[in-house]
C-alpha cells in the first residue's frame, strides 16, 4: 500500500493501515482481530490473561495443599510410625501419601467442572462470549493436569510425612526454620498475587467508569439512529421515510447524517487552498441544518448550516465547480495548521485538488465518535438538504420525550413497518451505542474481580495453614513466654505481627508489578484516569483485614493456653 498509494497519500496509508500496511492474519484466528467497522472483537491478551489467572489460582490451590499438609503433619506422626514398625518403606510411604493427593485433585477436578458448568453462563455475559463445555477437551484436560498437579503439591509433604522415625513420632520435623521460611515465601506469593489482581481490578473499574461519564462533545439522552436507514434500496425514498417517521408521536426532532454518534466511515486527505503540499487526513461525512441542535453541538466560530443559503447545502460535493460551504472540528482546524477556530473562518480548503473549493463557514467543538482508545478524528462537515440523496449511507437520527426508549424504538418501528415493509428495521439509542465504548473494560475489571476474589480466598487459605503451622511449631516457646509472665495480649500482637508479616511483604511484589501493568494499559487510551495510590492502599488494606480476620481465632487459642497445657504439648 505505501510503494503504491494511488489516489491517497502516504499518510492516509498510514493512518488507516498503519505503518506495516495490510497483514495477513490466519482465517482460524480472524476473531481475535478488528474485523468489522465501529465494534470490537475479543482481545487475544485478556484471553492470555485469564488464562494465566486460572494457572496462578491452580499453581496456589497447590501451594496451599502443602502448607496445609506440612501444618498439620503432626495429626499423621503416629500413623507413620506404625507404618513403619510393621514394615512399610519410606518409598511405599511416599507412594501412599502421593497418591492420596492424586484423588483428593481427582475429586477436585470433578467439583471444578460442576462449578465450571455453574458459572458459564455467567461467566460468558460478562465477557460477551457464548460459552459450552467440550467433554473430550474437559476430559483430556482433566487427565493431563490431575496427575501434574496432585503430583507437584503431594511430593514435599509426602517427603516429609515419610522422613518420621518411629521412636519420635510426637515430634514433627516439618522442615524447621526452613521450611517455616518456605511457607512464608509461598503466603507472600499467594498474598502478592491476590493484591495485584485486586488493584488492577479497581484501577480498570475506575476507568470504565471514566469512559462512561467522559464528555464526548454531543447529548446522548433522548437519542436513537435508525441504522437501517442508510439501505442502498431507500435512496430514492428517503423522502417518503422522512415524513413517516418524522410524524410519530414523541418525535421532537428528525435529522439525516452519516456522521454516527460512535464512528464515522469516509476518510480523504485536504489541505488549504494556500498550501497544498501540507496535506492532512480529516474524516467527512452529510449533515442537515438540525443535526447541530439535534445532537448539542457546541459552534465555536462562525455558524453551522443555514437553508437559506444556496452554497451551504448541496446534494452532493462535487455538483459544480464551485465554492461550497464547510464545517470543520477543532481538531481538524489543528490538523490543518490553522492558528485557532476564528482564524479558520472564510479559509479555503481543497480535497487533493479536487473542485469545487471548500469554504469554511464555522467550526465546533471536538466530538468523540470512535472508542476511548483512539484519538478524536477530526471532522469535515458537509450540508445536506433533508430530502436530498448523499453519494454515502445516511442514517436518520431522531430525538425524542415523554416516552421510554423501548416505547419509541416499537413506534419507530411500525412507521417504519408502514412506509417501506420491504426494509429490515434497525435502531439503537445513542446511549447505548456509546456505552459499548465502556462494555469492554468494565467487563474485563469484573472478570478481574472474580479472579482477584478467588485469588484472596485461596491466600486466606494459605495464611491459615501458615498460622496452623507456626503456632503448632511454637507452643513451646508461647508457655515458657506466659510462664515469664507475658500476657495473653502480648502473645497475640507477637503471632499477628508474624503472621501479617508475609502480606505486607507481598506489597513489595505486587505494587510495581501493578503499577507497571497498568500503567502499560492505560497508556492505550486517548483520554484515561490518572494512576493515583488509593487502588494500592484500598487493595492492601483490603488484604491486611482479610489476613487479620483468618489467623486472629487461631492466634487467641493459641494465646489464652494455659501455660502447663502449652509446655505439656510442647
Amino acid at each position: 500500500m505505501a510503494r503504491h498509494p494511488g489516489a491517497n497519500s502516504v499518510q492516509t496509508i498510514r493512518d488507516d493501515m498503519g505503518d506495516g500496511g495490510l497483514v495477513p492474519v490466519p482465517f482460524r484466528q480472524i476473531h481475535f482481530r478488528d474485523a468489522t467497522i465501529g465494534t470490537g472483537t475479543i482481545s487475544r491478551a485478556l484471553v492470555t490473561i485469564l488464562g494465566l489467572v486460572g494457572l496462578a489460582a491452580l499453581g496456589t490451590a497447590g501451594i496451599n495443599h502443602i502448607n496445609l499438609t506440612t501444618a498439620c503433619a503432626s495429626l499423621r506422626a503416629c500413623e507413620v510410625a506404625v507404618r513403619k514398625v510393621l514394615g512399610a518403606t519410606r518409598a511405599s510411604l511416599v507412594r501412599h501419601f502421593m497418591a492420596e493427593a492424586m484423588i483428593l485433585t481427582a475429586v477436585a477436578a470433578f467439583c471444578g467442572l460442576a462449578l465450571c458448568e455453574m458459572a458459564l453462563h455467567v461467566i460468558g455475559t460478562l465477557g460477551g462470549w457464548q460459552l459450552t463445555l467440550d467433554p473430550v477437551f474437559c476430559g483430556t484436560l482433566c487427565l493431563a493436569v490431575v496427575p501434574a498437579l496432585g503430583a507437584g503439591a503431594g511430593f514435599y509433604p509426602a517427603m516429609i510425612l515419610s522422613a518420621y522415625a518411629p521412636l519420635a513420632a510426637s515430634r514433627m520435623p516439618a522442615g524447621g526454620r526452613m521450611g517455616a521460611r518456605l511457607h512464608a515465601l509461598l503466603v507472600t506469593l499467594q498474598f502478592g498475587f491476590a493484591i495485584g489482581l485486586a488493584i488492577c481490578t479497581l484501577v480498570m473499574t475506575d476507568q470504565a467508569r471514566f469512559v462512561r461519564m467522559m464528555a464526548r462533545g454531543i447529548a446522548t439522552e433522548g437519542l436513537i439512529v435508525v441504522t437501517s436507514a442508510a439501505d442502498d434500496s431507500l435512496v430514492d425514498r428517503q423522502d417518503v421515510l422522512r415524513r413517516a417517521l418524522a410524524t410519530v408521536p414523541g418525535v421532537t426532532g428528525f435529522e439525516r447524517s452519516d456522521i454516527y454518534p460512535h464512528f464515522v466511515t469516509n476518510g480523504d486527505t485536504f489541505s488549504l487552498d494556500t498550501t497544498p503540499e501540507n496535506g492532512a487526513t480529516l474524516n467527512w461525512g452529510f449533515a442537515t441544518p438540525g443535526y447541530a441542535d439535534l445532537y448539542g453541538l457546541t459552534v465555536l466560530a462562525g455558524r453551522w448550516f443555514d437553508p437559506r443559503r444556496g452554497e451551504d447545502l448541496r446534494e452532493t460535493r462535487r455538483l459544480q465547480p464551485t465554492v461550497r460551504s464547510v464545517v470543520l472540528s477543532r481538531a481538524a482546524v489543528e490538523q490543518l495548521g490553522i492558528g485557532s477556530p476564528q482564524a479558520a473562518i472564510g479559509r479555503l480548503v481543497r480535497e487533493e485538488d479536487a473542485a469545487p473549493a471548500l469554504r469554511v463557514i464555522g467550526v465546533i467543538d471536538n466530538l468523540r465518535l470512535n472508542g476511548p482508545h483512539e484519538h478524536v478524528h477530526p471532522l469535515l462537515f458537509y450540508g445536506l438538504r433533508p430530502g436530498d440523496r448523499a453519494r454515502t449511507a445516511v442514517a436518520m437520527h431522531v430525538r425524542f420525550s415523554g416516552v421510554s426508549a423501548p416505547d419509541m424504538i416499537a413506534r419507530l418501528h411500525a412507521a417504519w413497518i408502514a412506509a417501506v415493509p420491504d426494509v429490515p428495521f434497525a435502531a439503537e439509542t445513542v446511549s447505548d451505542i456509546l456505552a459499548q465504548d465502556s462494555r469492554s473494560d468494565r467487563a474485563h475489571g469484573l472478570l478481574f474481580g472474580m479472579g482477584a476474589g478467588v485469588a484472596v480466598g485461596i491466600a486466606a487459605l494459605g495464611l491459615y495453614g501458615l498460622s496452623l503451622f507456626t503456632v503448632s511449631r511454637r507452643r513451646h516457646e508461647i508457655g515458657i513466654r506466659k510462664v515469664l509472665g507475658a500476657h495473653s495480649g502480648n502473645i497475640l500482637v507477637l503471632l499477628v505481627d508474624h503472621f501479617l508479616r508475609p502480606v505486607l511483604l507481598a506489597n513489595l511484589i505486587a505494587w510495581p508489578i501493578a503499577w507497571i501493568g497498568m500503567r502499560t494499559w492505560l497508556s492505550s487510551f486517548d483520554q484515561r484516569i490518572a494512576l493515583t495510590p488509593w487502588p494500592f492502599v484500598t487493595a492492601t488494606t483490603g488484604a491486611v483485614l482479610i489476613g487479620y480476620a483468618t489467623v486472629i481465632a487461631q492466634t487467641l487459642q493459641a494465646a489464652r493456653q494455659p501455660p502447663a497445657r502449652a509446655l505439656r504439648n510442647g
